[in-house]
């Protein structure tokens, strides 16, 4: 916070919606130490406000509820990571395979050791998905269910153990990788319709 200016600093309060509790009570605190001085009336709202961030962050993490949920850690606070969104790692597995969800969310990671666990795991789900539907014989539905439980396994449990439950980012565009996507499953899809 020491290199931002004081116009800057007063973003932080004034948009506190965009911004993490601990980045507003740091913008704070470094213009106090700069020497501007709050009422103790602009003091209270101001921790109101942390108070109605901190409760907004609190509330229920549950899956199959609408979008809104998925972005609860998305802030716009340019000291936080870039990251794709559970969204999106959720959307490519529903789409594509959990094997496109697991390689967006191991880009999320920075250890090796950590980012080969989740991209094993997309394999193997992947693999046992296609080894299971190929079983059933109406599959698309199923394809979406599995592609849909390996979305949520990969954002609930991977993503809560390896990048953090609590973690605050900014929203990763996605367009890069979808058009990767999309190349690589042409094949696929017109082998299967001409194969």
């Amino acid at each position: 916070m020491n290199g931002k200016s004081e116009e800057g600093l007063m973003d932080y309060v004034n948009s506190f919606q965009k911004y993490t509790p601990e980045a507003i009570t740091a913008a704070v605190d470094e213009l106090k130490r700069r020497g501007t001085s709050f009422s103790d009336q602009e003091l209270k709202e101001i921790s109101s406000k942390i108070e109605s961030r901190k409760n907004a962050e609190n509330e229920d993490d549950n899956p199959f509820v609408a979008s809104d949920s998925w972005k609860k850690n998305v802030v716009t606070d340019p000291n936080v990571p870039l990251l794709y969104s559970k969204g999106a790692i959720r959307a490519f597995s529903l789409l594509f395979s959990t094997i496109f969800g697991a390689v967006l969310l191991s880009s999320n990671i920075n250890d090796s050791k950590r980012k080969w666990i989740v991209i094993g795991f997309g394999i193997i789900y992947t693999a046992l998905t296609i080894v299971i539907v190929n079983l059933i014989p109406s599959n698309t539905f199923w394809v979406f269910m599995f592609n849909t439980a390996g979305g949520l396994g990969l954002t609930s449990s991977f993503w809560d153990k390896f990048v953090g439950k609590e973690i605050k980012y900014r929203s990763k565009p996605i367009w890069k990788a979808l058009l990767i996507s999309i190349i690589i499953t042409i094949p696929f899809l017109l082998a299967f319709i001409y194969g």
